[in-house]
């Protein structure tokens, strides 16, 4: 086409945003975002009101003190506490699968009011059980329905004696209050199933660490504060006595090989030395210099010897262990195995027989650093990329200290090999003694070999006692957890405005989404973003959209009385059109506009509706005027004005017909309508026609203005073939409606032509966005 044709104003950019659009938006759709509002709010604000108060309670363990935090460490600890064998020891000692009825629908019960302790086993029979008090009994039942009408009586007996005496049924066991608390006539509980209420609990328990991972935070949260405080405690208590208990087993398991191996070798020492000593006594031997210094290497040989095979042995044992880790056998879930086998090489590099070798300290120094940077990289997930690559790097260590560690067990065998030679030679050359001499030799050699093994055995038994001591410094409860006093959710106020607020944020970013979403086209200001055209005029919504599946005939008998009248009544509708005509016949660049197309993007855009009370405007201006109907497929404007559909303008395209034959006058003045004539099937062609031509240039000479109604784009290029013969044309766009992707579309049709767009008529917008001097009529 020649020419787009804009306003001279800034150009609009494609993320400049509209806000006015939104907040017509806002205020047209106000019964969307508030229906929204009132559905989540209305609910929400019950929730709030009946929800029952939670109190939190908690406990500071504490360890003994340690540089530099260890991950792995913490990560057992917590994995520990949060376990299953602890949460089921809690849930048995304090009875967690009962749950107290309310004694009213808001008068909360406390269980400290009606039970001194209640226990459960793993196996309860589950129920609704009632407790009845009388002035000095009270008898337990088991509801056998819902309804409370069939029980079935369990225990019945004193209340003094159940304060004193524990009650043992149906796998629980209790202890009613003291006898100066008043209770009530009736009791109701419920007693759950185990297992769900053991991970209930568990679900329930946040750990929480502080630098450097000394002190360890135990938070529990229930709605009975009494009961929030005892968890607490129970699941404390619990923790640091099966720590204690599991250390004091290991420690005491140690004491006993080690006192075992300290007996027995003072029990060898001394036997050595009756030995030596009734030899010396029987024979007065005695052996030189030479011969005391082959026997001492002799013994010192053999011990270092068995110390080397011991060490041997050891490493062997650990490195089987790491074999069994590093092929991925031993553990039943991966995650404990990942762990288990960061820990055991975390312990194994730091072994004392590999203190002397530099390799391994190496390894050492490499695998804690990228320890630590795993430990990082997985405190999120452990399968984000960085930390698979550095597990995978992990693992290349770990394969890398194990080979080392046999390269090391290569190296005790070298030395064993030397030493199993020197032991020979020395052997040999003590072999050389007179008999006597070498008897005592070898007594001498075996109790000094005995006195090195008593004193070392003494010397490890004595570091397992003083470790004994410290361990059971090692862990204490440091805050044990008090009862709370107020609940963690008391200020409902603030919770159910937040809600309110969320609701109503939420309704008002569905309309603002919505609307960001829709691609329909409905202010000026989107026609110039998107469309980059002018607006020539905004023409406000009438009662159109509900009669347009009607037939012609009955459509336009409704449509008839939205025209703008010849009486010039100053409606809003009427002086939009009157605005449309000025920017018309003003526009600029363009000259006088003598012939003028509307078109639209698709049916029901109203381009024929436009085309009529526009062809009024001029006809009132005094301006002899023709209004051509070239829809010749779905032609309307001849029963707007009642006038003959036949002959019309296709018979004239198709036969020699005289226009002044076919021109009809209507009841406007200075207005004339040219019908669409009788249906043909190439309209296109004719249109481009060389009659087509004779006609623009014989109604040019008898009209002041011709306007042609032309079919939407969409349906045909008829307006495309027409426009590039006339001064202008117009587009005709509907409010809420023309999809501004598909108006795109449709305005690359005139990008190769020689037709003049000179602009956009918005069709049924809002009053407020139409002509700005409506409130004029109406002050």
């Amino acid at each position: 086409m020649d020419d787009f044709y804009f306003e001279e104003e800034p150009q609009q950019t494609e993320s400049s945003i509209d806000i006015k659009r939104y907040i017509n938006a806002i205020v047209k759709k106000w019964w969307l975002w508030m229906g929204i509002t009132v559905l989540i709010a209305g609910p929400w604000l019950m929730y709030v009101k009946n929800e029952k108060p939670i109190y939190e309670a908690q406990a500071v363990i504490q360890f003994k003190s340690y540089e530099g935090v260890d991950w792995g460490l913490l990560e057992s600890r917590i994995q520990k506490l949060t376990s299953r064998t602890f949460a089921e020891k809690v849930v048995q000692e304090l009875g967690l699968v009962m749950e107290m009825d309310p004694l009213e629908e808001d008068v909360p019960l406390s269980r400290k009011e009606i039970f001194r302790h209640f226990s459960a086993s793993r196996r309860p029979v589950l129920g609704t059980y009632v407790i009845r008090f009388t002035e000095d009994d009270f008898i337990l039942y088991r509801l056998l329905d819902d309804e409370g009408k069939k029980r079935e009586k369990v225990y019945a007996g004193k209340i003094a004696e159940a304060q004193k005496d524990t009650v043992r049924v149906n796998g629980f066991e209790f202890l009613l209050a003291a006898d100066d608390q008043a209770l009530p006539e009736e009791v109701r509980f419920h007693i759950k199933d185990f297992r769900k209420t053991v991970k209930d609990f568990q679900q329930r328990i946040r750990v929480d660490y502080q630098p450097p991972g000394t002190l360890m935070t135990i938070k529990l949260q229930d709605t009975d504060p009494f009961l929030a405080a005892l968890m607490t405690n129970r699941l404390a208590e619990i923790y640091v006595r099966e720590s204690i208990s599991l250390k004091g087993e290991k420690t005491r398991a140690q004491l006993q090989i080690l006192k075992a191996q300290l007996e027995q070798a003072e029990k060898e020492l001394a036997i050595s030395n009756r030995e030596l000593a009734d030899f010396r006594r029987r024979n007065a031997v005695d052996l030189d210099a030479a011969a005391t210094r082959q026997n001492t290497d002799l013994a010192n040989a053999e011990q270092k010897k068995e110390t080397l095979e011991e060490e041997k042995k050891t490493i062997r044992l650990l490195l089987d262990e790491a074999q069994k880790l590093l092929s991925g056998t031993g553990a039943e879930d991966e995650q404990q195995l990942s762990l288990e086998k960061r820990l055991f090489f975390k312990d194994f590099v730091r072994l004392e027989w590999f203190k002397d070798n530099p390799k391994m300290l190496v390894l050492k120094s490499r695998l804690e650093d990228l320890d630590a940077r795993y430990e990082k990289a997985a405190s999120l997930s452990t399968v984000n990329p960085e930390a698979l690559k550095l597990a995978a790097e992990l693992d290349a260590l770990h394969q890398e200290i194990y080979q080392t560690a046999e390269g090391e067990i290569r190296k005790i065998d070298q030395e064993i090999r030397k030493l199993n030679n020197k032991i020979r030679s020395l052997e040999a050359k003590l072999a050389r003694l007179p008999g006597k001499q070498m008897e005592y030799a070898e007594l001498t050699r075996k109790n000094e070999k005995l006195v090195a093994i008593y004193q070392e055995t003494l010397a490890k038994y004595q570091q397992a006692q003083l470790s004994a001591v410290a361990e059971t410094e090692e862990i204490k409860i440091l805050d044990p957890a008090i009862e709370p006093d107020r609940p963690v959710n008391s200020n409902k106020k603030i919770k159910a405005i937040a809600g309110v607020i969320g609701a109503l944020m939420f309704g008002l970013g569905l309309v603002l989404l919505t609307e960001a979403l829709n691609k329909s086209i409905k202010t000026p200001h989107d026609i110039k973003k998107h469309l980059r055209l002018n607006v020539l005029g905004t023409i406000p919504r009438v009662d159109f959209e509900d009669v347009f599946d009607f037939q012609d005939s009955e459509k336009l008998k409704m449509i008839d009385q939205q025209l703008v009248t010849h009486d010039y009544s100053p409606t809003p509708i009427g002086e939009a059109y009157r605005s449309l005509r000025t920017s018309i016949m003003f526009s600029k660049n363009v000259g006088r506009i003598q012939t003028l197309v509307i078109t639209s993007m698709e049916p029901g855009d109203g381009k024929s509706f436009t085309s009529a009370n526009l062809a009024i405007t001029f006809a009132q201006q005094k301006s002899n005027t023709l209004l051509v109907d070239t829809d010749l497929r779905r032609g309307v404007l001849h029963n707007t004005f009642g006038v003959p559909k036949e002959p019309g303008f296709s018979n004239y395209l198709t036969s020699s017909i005289p226009i002044a034959e076919l021109v009809n006058e209507t009841h406007i003045p200075n207005l004339s309508l040219l019908s669409c004539g009788s249906l043909i099937p190439n309209p296109s062609e004719l249109l481009g026609s060389h009659q087509m031509k004779r006609f623009l240039d014989e109604v040019r000479r008898r009209f002041d203005i011709v306007i042609f109604d032309t079919p939407p784009l969409n349906a045909a290029t008829d307006a495309v073939v027409i426009g590039t013969q006339v001064d202008a044309t117009i587009i005709v766009v509907r409010a809420g409606k023309t999809n501004r992707d598909t108006a795109k579309q449709k305005l690359e049709l005139y990008e190769h032509v020689p037709a003049k767009v000179i602009g956009v008529v918005l069709n049924g917008t809002t009053p407020d966005l139409a002509h700005e001097g409506y409130s004029y009529y109406h002050y």
